[in-house]
């Protein structure tokens, strides 16, 4: 089954297409180019927009409440920032759609300036709206279910700080640490550090290698500490390191 938060992506992705797709449309056909065709396209294209935000609404209210339970703190206000920002940005986008009726009932062309000042006001909020969204999934986690693959790496963690404290010699640990029921790392680098998706790390790795290559993905420096590290790495440094560059 869909999570939550995969409907609310869906849905906001028909908008963020429709909306510059909107706004093209209009510049071109202020050119005169296009003909009938352009200005069928046109509605069709502003009705996706009127659908998806109004799909987006309803899904991102169903989200609300997990980015109430998520965002700690002060981190609150970019999931109220974001939810604001999506209300004014519906606002706008009803308000385009009536007036280009009112204007398609005066029997007036529907690419006037307001138009497309509108589409492009719409186009700045949808761009900031995803800006923020992103922030709010990628460096909050609002929205990643069941912890995504993170939720491996605090068990992970946890399991070989747990131990090291009952003093477990580091490099056993780190060999519990390293496989794929534990930090997983054996699922990229194989169970001997041999090398598959990811190089080859038998005989050892440096940590500054280490953080410059996962310090900003799966194993950031709050998650596994150094010590951690260290456990790991002693592991690794009791394996052969022939054909290692």
């Amino acid at each position: 089954m869909p999570h939550l938060s995969e409907l609310h992506g869906a849905a906001t992705h028909l908008a963020v297409v429709a909306i510059p797709a909107y706004l093209l449309i209009l510049l071109v056909r202020r050119t005169g180019r296009g003909g009938e065709a352009l200005a069928s396209a046109e509605a069709w294209v502003l009705a996706a927009t009127v659908v998806g935000l109004a799909l987006a609404g309803v899904t991102g209210l169903l989200v609300w409440g997990q980015a109430q339970t998520m965002l700690r703190g002060s981190s609150f206000r970019i999931g109220t920032i974001h939810f604001w920002l999506g209300i004014a940005l519906a606002a706008l986008v009803v308000i385009l759609a009536s007036w280009r009726r009112f204007r398609t009932a005066n029997d007036r062309h529907t690419h006037g300036l307001e138009l497309v000042a509108g589409g492009a006001l719409a186009l700045v909020a949808v761009l900031a709206q995803g800006y923020i969204g992103g922030r709010m999934t990628y460096h909050h986690g609002v929205g990643v279910n069941g912890g995504g693959q993170f939720a491996q790496t605090a068990s992970g963690a946890a399991s070989l700080e747990t131990a090291l404290a009952r003093g477990v010699p580091p490099a056993a640990a780190g060999r519990e640490a390293f496989a794929v029921t534990g930090l997983g790392c054996a699922s990229c680098h194989g169970d001997r550090a041999q090398g598959m998706r990811g190089p080859r790390l038998a005989g050892g790795v440096e940590l500054e290698e280490f953080r410059g290559v996962h310090g900003d993905g799966l194993f950031p420096p709050r998650a596994v500490s150094d010590r951690d590290f260290a456990a790991i790495n002693a592991w690794l440094r009791t394996l052969p390191d022939a054909g290692r560059r």
